[in-house]
C-alpha cells in the first residue's frame, strides 16, 4: 500500500500525519438527556416550600414540573397564605443549550386559602375542593454560577388565566362566617421566581 508523503524544507520526504479531530462547541454543549432540580428563593422567604424538576429532551426543548406547598398561618389567624400548586411546563431555549433566554407554556392547578389582617374577607377555593384551574405563558433567563455549569441561577416570570370558584369568609379567625361564594376569571402574573438550579445526568456520555 502506498503512503502519501510530503517534502520538508531539507528536501527529505516524510509520511503525512493527520490533525486530531476537533469537537465543536455545539456537540460539547448539547444538554439532551440532562436533569435539573431547582428551588425558588422568594417562595422560601414567604414561607412556601417548593421544588421543580426538569428534563432536557433535545437541544431546544425541556419539560418540567413545579410543586409548592404552604399549610400554616403567619403569626395570627387572620394572616395566611396556604397554597398547594402543581405546574407542568414546556420550555423552548433559544440558545440550544438549556441556558440563556427561554419562553415557556404552562398549565396549573392551585389550591388556596389566603388572608391578610387588612382584608375584610378570607378567600378559599370552594369547599377546599375546587382549586384554581388554568395556564399561561412565561419567559426567563438562566446562567451558570460555577465554571462546570453544575450550579446555575435562573429568573422567570409568567402570566396566565384561571377559573376561580371560591368562598369568602369573614376574616375574624378560624370561625369566620361564610359570607358568599363566587365564580370568576383571573388574568395576570401567576408566578415570579429567582431560583438556584442543580444540573446532573443519570447516564454517561
Amino acid at each position: 500500500m502506498l503512503i502519501p508523503v510530503a517534502a520538508n524544507a531539507s528536501g527529505n520526504r516524510q509520511p503525512e500525519t493527520s490533525s486530531p479531530a476537533v469537537i465543536s462547541d455545539s456537540v460539547v454543549s448539547d444538554p439532551s438527556g440532562e436533569w435539573r432540580l431547582s428551588t425558588s428563593l422568594p417562595a422560601w422567604i414567604s414561607g412556601v416550600t417548593n421544588i421543580a424538576g426538569e428534563y432536557v429532551f433535545s437541544r431546544h426543548w425541556s419539560a418540567g414540573l413545579y410543586m409548592s406547598y404552604s399549610g400554616w398561618n403567619y403569626f395570627r389567624q387572620t394572616q395566611k397564605f396556604r397554597v398547594a400548586e402543581f405546574r407542568p411546563e414546556v420550555r423552548y431555549w433559544f440558545g440550544g443549550n438549556a441556558r440563556g433566554f427561554f419562553v415557556e407554556g404552562h398549565l396549573a392547578v392551585i389550591s388556596y386559602n389566603v388572608a391578610l389582617p387588612s382584608w375584610n374577607f378570607r378567600y378559599q377555593d370552594r369547599g377546599g375542593s375546587h382549586p384554581a384551574l388554568g395556564g399561561g405563558i412565561g419567559a426567563g433567563f438562566r446562567c451558570n454560577l460555577t465554571g462546570d455549569g453544575v450550579w446555575q441561577g435562573e429568573a422567570s416570570v409568567g402570566f396566565g388565566g384561571y377559573y376561580l370558584d371560591y368562598d369568602r369568609f369573614e376574616n375574624t379567625g378560624p370561625q369566620g362566617r361564610l359570607v358568599d361564594s363566587k365564580k370568576r376569571g383571573f388574568f395576570g402574573v401567576d408566578h415570579f421566581t429567582v431560583s438556584i438550579v442543580y444540573s446532573f445526568s443519570t447516564h454517561k456520555r
